[in-house]
């Protein structure tokens, strides 16, 4: 697995306090200048009726001054994961000692909001009434009725379930059945998450780089995104999936890993209509190294006659669920021509928010590492593009309303995070240390002067 810490070709690259201020600062003055053109075009009056945040392109976002004892776990947290970076950075670690940093940090991280907003919150809102994926989930009859009726009931169902395949319900249906409390629900999720993210994560840093040091796999778990949506939301073991039917495909060198990524896409596809997102990945990654796309129509077919399996076996028709969530989504027709002003704003919100939720210096190092990825993975830099081109082509359909932009934003974490990892193999110890205090930093920020609903 390679040592501890991230060694590269170029060792004794710098990195100061000035880059890490400057990128802040750029991130800072970026979104106030997207805030200060949205309010230039709309009135608060006519924010409204298009849900622009009064803190656009922050969505779905409540900003609260913190209290002393806040401040106080502010720094017993911080303190956390110095403890926590150099124990486990300095040596060969064991994932589980990294699942469980990843845990208890994204946990206490929530805990700023306390434990009846940071971690009940997330799955139960206000209480048995609600529109998340456990207001359905403590009510269903069981996981065979709820599959060979959601056609029938999907217009039934609440705002998140309706508009989702079975996936979420069933998945916050098994959590229920075994942690009954909704707080402990939240932090089932991330745990889950992270077990499934950790593994495909070292196995996609061994494939692009040859090694998978417990530093790059660990500054992951603390990217802002993760640190704040890791409990909140389906969509954190929703990337998980993601990420391990991208390696599965990807990883030819053993054998059988296709029909895995085929189960995961199919897995993804019960989770998330979403998972479309998982097709021109597939695609381009194989034409770009092979010229050729014969494994990716393998995989998304057997992939689709899982899915599509469902119905004769269990009375589920998938199709006529995404025609129908579709449907509800856009119900004016195609946002660009239904809502044009609408579409521009959500899109240059949804780009502002994934940025932000990814940190400043992380973005820096994005931008940084590409030579250096490029020169030393040539296949991670076509994952690197095709990630995000995917998301853009989400976008540009006109996917992804208020408030998703942020969550989506973890599936293409790892796509972002290569050139990250490929600039920090190329830092000292000492400068990849100040890169995760920075990251971390950012996300605990994010959490101690602000409430994200979703």
């Amino acid at each position: 697995m390679g040592t501890g810490r991230l060694v590269g070709t170029k060792s004794g690259a710098t990195l100061g306090n000035k880059q890490v201020i400057l990128s802040a600062l750029l991130m800072v003055a970026g979104i106030v200048l997207l805030h200060v053109i949205c309010l230039h075009f709309f009135k608060k009056e006519e924010r409204d009726p298009w849900d622009l945040s009064d803190f656009y392109p922050l969505s779905v976002f409540k900003f609260r001054r913190p209290s002393l004892p806040q401040l106080g776990l502010a720094v017993l947290t911080e303190g956390a994961f110095v403890l926590g970076w150099r124990g486990l950075t300095a040596r060969r670690t064991a994932l589980v000692w990294l699942f469980c940093a990843g845990l208890g940090l994204a946990v206490l991280s929530n805990l700023l909001n306390g434990w009846r907003f940071g971690i009940d919150y997330p799955t139960a809102t206000i209480g048995d009434s609600g529109i998340e994926y456990y207001h359905d989930a403590i009510v269903i009859q069981g996981p065979l009725w709820f599959l060979s009726h959601f056609n029938a009931i999907q217009f039934e169902l609440l705002e998140h379930a309706r508009t989702h395949p079975p996936g979420p319900v069933l998945f916050y249906y098994c959590l229920y059945r075994v942690l009954h409390n909704p707080g402990l629900i939240s932090i089932g999720v991330t745990a889950v998450s992270i077990a499934v993210a950790l593994p495909s994560l070292r196995r996609l840093l061994v494939l692009v780089f040859g090694d998978a040091p417990p530093s790059a796999l660990l500054l992951y778990l603390i990217l802002p995104a993760n640190l704040v949506y890791g409990l909140a939301v389906v969509d954190a073991p929703i990337a998980a999936l993601f990420l391990a039917a991208l390696v599965c495909f990807i990883d030819d060198e053993r054998r059988g890993m296709w029909l895995a990524s085929a189960f995961l896409l199919a897995l993804s596809l019960c989770f998330t209509f979403g998972a479309l997102f998982l097709l021109p990945v597939f695609f381009g990654a194989e034409w770009l190294k092979k010229r050729r796309i014969a494994r990716s129509l393998l995989v998304v077919g057997v992939g689709a006659a899982l899915v599509f399996s469902l119905k004769p076996a269990f009375g589920y028709d998938w199709l006529a669920s995404f025609l129908r969530a579709s449907a509800m989504e856009n119900e004016k027709g195609f946002l660009l021509f239904a809502e044009p002003r609408r579409y521009l704003w959500y899109r240059l919100g949804a780009v502002a928010e994934i940025l932000l939720f990814f940190s400043p210096i992380a973005c820096w190092l994005l931008a940084r590492g590409w030579p250096a990825l490029k020169r030393v993975a040539p296949r991670g830099a076509a994952l690197a593009w095709l990630g995000p081109l995917s998301l853009a082509l989400m976008l540009l359909s006109g996917a992804m309303k208020i408030g998703e932009a942020a969550r989506i934003c973890i599936f293409i974490l790892p796509y972002l995070s290569l050139p990250v990892i490929a600039a920090l193999r190329e830092l000292r110890a000492t400068d990849q240390f100040r890169v995760a205090q920075a990251v971390f930093a950012w996300g605990l920020l994010m959490q101690l002067f602000g409430f994200y609903q979703w």
